[in-house]
């Protein structure tokens, strides 16, 4: 596969990526935009952009959240997301349901992504962000699948396959796998288990809102599975 595009943030600017598994590769989701024309340009743009607005040290705190929420909308589509993680159970919730699902939902992205967005720390001081290929789906045209490569000083490099929807030269991320494991189908499987549990969508809402309540109690996987 042949190297397209090479993103490497300068230092001392806030890691793109935490360190565990899952949350690397939610992290990682959040890293996007749908400002350029390419899909490489697409992720390393705002790569740049968003490492410098998240960590400009005018911003207060609430404005620091609302750039981030309006960053995260901007660049992942988290109707989409939310659909496809509930899989039938969407298809059987309410309008207020599914609503309720997708309200919350971006509530616990936001909860967990943006103090690893704007941490500083020598383990994500010095990371390359490459993009070595780019491959349409054949089934559908308008998914575009971009192949990344993470290098780090210290530790072995990991590969991320992001998914991007295309519309009129618009992108949006609809799914990453890093190393294997698809954060949408993992995601897919902890809010099923969770609504197996609860009985209906609305009862999963209920709960995680009762948690996101809780300030200093952070769900431990966005809190489907607890």
């Amino acid at each position: 596969m042949a190297r397209v595009h090479s993103y490497r943030r300068p230092p001392g600017r806030a890691g793109l990526l935490p360190s565990g598994a899952i949350a690397f590769c939610i992290l990682a989701v959040a890293a996007s935009s749908a400002a350029a024309s390419k899909p490489d340009e697409f992720l390393v743009d705002f790569g740049r952009r968003a490492a410098a607005e998240l960590n400009d040290a005018a911003l207060s705190k609430a404005q620091r959240e609302q750039r981030f929420r309006e960053l995260l909308n901007e660049a992942v589509d988290i109707r989409r997301i939310s659909r496809f993680i509930l899989g039938r159970s969407w298809r059987a919730a309410s309008t207020e349901d599914r609503a309720g699902f997708v309200e919350v939902f971006e509530e616990l992205a936001m909860r967990r992504l943006l103090p690893m967005f704007t941490r500083r720390s020598e383990e994500n001081r010095d990371r390359s962000f490459d993009v070595v290929d780019i491959r349409r789906a054949k089934e559908r045209p308008d998914h575009v699948f971009v192949y990344t490569k993470v290098v780090r000083s210290n530790g072995a490099p990991a590969s991320l396959v992001w998914r991007l929807t295309e519309k009129e030269q618009r992108f949006k991320i609809i799914d990453v796998t890093v190393e294997g494991v698809s954060m949408a189908l993992t995601l897919r499987h902890e809010y099923g288990s969770a609504v197996q549990r609860l009985g209906s969508v609305g009862a999963l809402v209920q709960e995680l809102r009762q948690k996101l309540q809780r300030p200093a109690e952070a769900p431990a996987s966005d809190g489907a599975a607890n």
